[in-house]
């Protein structure tokens, strides 16, 4: 093996550690899978140790061709470079944002958590809506959930969605959802906020159709959780 190649496998195996490390992995993948891609990492540095030592290591016979190692460096360069970010509320714009009555969160018929329902975080109340959508018997429940501020055109103005992206495996099939809020007589927070959002269920009319929306007693701003998907 080449020492480009050498390289950039330990460097692979370097950034799988520095993302691990960092707490950046659970941006982009599911917590199941965060220990298999750490012993990845140590595998891939175990490796282009040993082969480094082994004699011939530096032969050129198998060197990767200079666009191959363009093409292999440039992921690693931006990964150390660019500060990690979560999925964005842009992406939740560019994906939609499913709401609880419609949401894509599959639940059986009878569902339940077993939980008090201020303990219920945003995928428990879209499962919840799916096994029960009749608004009226949510009526009156306590609410107490987190997430950032989703302006849906759909929705009346003084309404938004307090979103999150649930995620099944990566970030690539991350699917963002949400529950209504009505704001009665003010303003919605700002698009991309994040807040703890408190209160009850209501119905309300919104489209022509009868909607649960949350009737907030608070909604208050915080700061974006160290892991803001929901799993």
């Amino acid at each position: 093996m080449s020492r480009a190649a050498l390289v950039i496998a330990a460097a692979y195996g370097a950034y799988l550690l520095y993302a691990f490390g960092s707490g950046a992995l659970y941006f982009y993948i599911h917590p199941v899978y965060v220990i298999p891609t750490l012993l990845t990492g140590l595998i891939l540095l175990a490796l282009a140790i040993l082969a480094a030592r082994a004699p011939g290591a530096s032969s050129p016979h198998a060197a990767p061709s200079p666009p191959a190692i363009v093409a292999l460096a440039l992921p690693l360069a931006l990964g150390f470079l660019l500060p990690p970010q979560p999925l964005s509320p842009v992406a939740a714009a560019q994906r939609g944002v499913e709401t609880a009555s419609i949401g894509r969160v599959e639940a059986p018929a009878d569902w339940s958590v077993g939980r008090r329902p201020e303990t219920y975080t945003i995928k428990d109340w879209v499962k919840a809506f799916q096994a029960d959508p009749e608004p009226s018997r949510h009526a009156g429940t306590p609410v107490r959930v987190s997430g950032f501020v989703y302006r849906d055109e759909r929705l009346p103005r003084d309404w938004f969605l307090v979103s999150r992206f649930v995620v099944q495996c990566c970030a690539v099939d991350a699917q963002p959802i949400g529950l209504p809020v009505r704001v009665a007589g003010g303003a919605p927070p700002e698009a991309g906020r994040w807040v703890a959002v408190e209160g009850v269920w209501e119905v309300a009319e919104a489209g022509g159709q009868r909607r649960a929306v949350i009737a907030p007693t608070a909604v208050t701003p915080i700061a974006r959780p160290d892991q803001p998907y929901l799993y």
